[in-house]
């Protein structure tokens, strides 16, 4: 019986490997194996150490698993070691969902202000890029005022009706934000002058999956034993597959925007798709990951009860040289902050 298992296991751990060479408009519901990829390595590992212990040739087959899709399993773990000898000519690039910055019940707006703009500088980076900032307010001119003078942030993108903003140390021109049919998604691309040489930043937020209530549900109160429970998680994998359809010809669209970039590019912001999908797997054949370059471990992004999900990235091109990365928590929102700091290599200035 406990072969049989085995044996079923690493069928659906083979299966697992197939999101990222199957485009989800071929066949949508293969992505959502990319959820459990995770959990089914986790599991197979286990076996391979019980079959090592038992002496049993079984364990090869438990290796030879995992070999297969060691490319993916290092894209979703990282364990690149951290620069040495950082130079001294960096750049720190921050990315955060803001969530609307929504502030504490009875907390007046000057004062929440003044808390997002202490954030913000204490991010100490020269760039950040804001997905669902807090555009949609008459309010919110003042929380970009805060932000421009208490952190030190003289340029600044946001408009009233868009939820993309960017905030810079540095001088920014030909900016261009573009929103996709919901107005809730889009991406802005900006061009900014650092002392490094002009640098095209792509601040992304691509299609949601509307899972979290779901998660939330199933992980606090639901039962397997439960048809209802059961029904919520088939909803879950059902909305994760139909909206990454939506996302791959979104990535499709800013990827083409990427390829004809007279600038060295850096990607940042909410892709709402986790490393083991087609979605991200695009945007690696072209760009680098910084968390991946520069940091250890899953490095889950999004504070839902949804374990290890990592759905926000920093994605420079190969003119950057990754020093390291770091997430900090944001009490403003259910993401967690990215940053790097990263360098442009002397070729691309």
């Amino acid at each position: 019986m406990l072969r049989l298992l085995h044996l079923l296991l690493i069928v659906l751990t083979v299966a697992t490997y197939l999101p990222p060479i199957v485009h989800p408009q071929t066949f949508w519901p293969i992505s959502t194996l990319g959820l459990i990829a995770p959990l089914c390595w986790f599991m197979v590992l286990l076996f391979g150490v019980y079959w090592l212990f038992r002496r049993d040739k079984a364990v090869f087959l438990s290796i030879i698993t995992l070999l297969l899709g060691w490319d993916m399993i290092t894209n979703a773990y990282a364990v690149s070691p951290l620069s040495s000898n950082p130079p001294e000519d960096v750049l720190v690039i921050a990315s955060l969902n803001g969530h609307i910055f929504r502030r504490d019940k009875g907390e007046d707006a000057p004062t929440f202000n003044q808390r997002v703009a202490a954030y913000f500088k204490a991010l100490d980076a020269d760039i950040v890029l804001v997905q669902e900032f807090q555009t949609r307010s008459n309010k919110a001119p003042y929380l970009v005022k805060a932000i421009r003078q208490n952190a030190d942030f003289p340029h600044v993108y946001s408009k009233v009706g868009e939820s993309l903003a960017i905030f810079s140390r540095y001088p920014l021109s030909n900016e261009q934000p573009i929103y996709f049919k919901n107005r809730g998604n889009g991406f802005l691309c900006a061009d900014v002058q650092t002392p490094q040489g002009t640098v095209r930043v792509f601040n992304i937020h691509l299609q949601t999956n509307a899972i979290s209530t779901l998660a939330n549900e199933v992980t606090t109160t639901g039962n397997l034993r439960e048809k209802s429970t059961w029904q919520k998680i088939k909803t879950m994998f059902g909305r994760y597959g139909r909206s990454n359809k939506v996302r791959t010809a979104q990535a499709e669209q800013i990827l083409s925007a990427i390829s004809k970039s007279p600038h060295p590019v850096l990607a940042g912001g909410d892709f709402n798709d986790i490393p083991t999908s087609y979605l991200y797997h695009a945007f690696r054949e072209r760009l680098q990951d910084a968390h991946l370059a520069g940091s250890w471990g899953l490095g889950s992004t999004y504070k839902g009860l949804l374990p290890g999900l990592r759905i926000d990235y920093l994605l420079p091109d190969q003119h950057f040289q990754i020093q390291d990365f770091e997430r900090r928590d944001c009490p403003f929102s259910d993401h967690q902050a990215v940053l790097s700091t990263m360098s442009l290599d002397n070729g691309s200035r």
